[in-house]
């Protein structure tokens, strides 16, 4: 026997947000386009980062957790109803109940910095 997982989505909305931050294991994935994805992955006070480098897992602080809460309010505020992820590049924020997706209108929004930030990139 097998079990399949349904993942319901949900629009881009605080309130669907935060139901899937408050599981507290959940995933902040970004796809640009044209490239592999890069994702933070949190779970028990811990972050997961991965993509094209090696993953790195380390504890996250609680400053980090309002700086990443703050970076995803803002892309949430300026997103494009657009759903054409074909085109753009987008976030998936999602955990094991819902995933939402959001297209900024703004190209990538400063995740580079954002990484920088974390120390999970140079």
């Amino acid at each position: 026997m097998s079990t399949v997982a349904c993942v319901r989505k949900v629009e881009p909305t605080i309130e669907n947000i935060n139901k899937i931050f408050d599981s507290k294991d959940f995933t902040f994935e970004f796809h640009q386009k044209g490239n592999a994805k890069k994702s933070i992955s949190f779970r028990d006070d811990y972050l997961v980062y991965q993509s094209d480098q090696p993953t790195l897992r380390r504890e996250i602080t609680y400053d980090e957790v309002l700086l990443i809460n703050n970076f995803i309010r803002k892309i949430v505020y300026v997103h494009q109803d657009d759903q054409d992820t074909e085109s753009f590049s987008y976030y998936v924020i999602k955990n094991t109940a819902y995933k939402t997706i959001i297209i900024p209108k703004q190209e990538d929004f400063y995740f580079e910095a954002l990484l920088k930030t974390l120390k999970l990139v140079a």
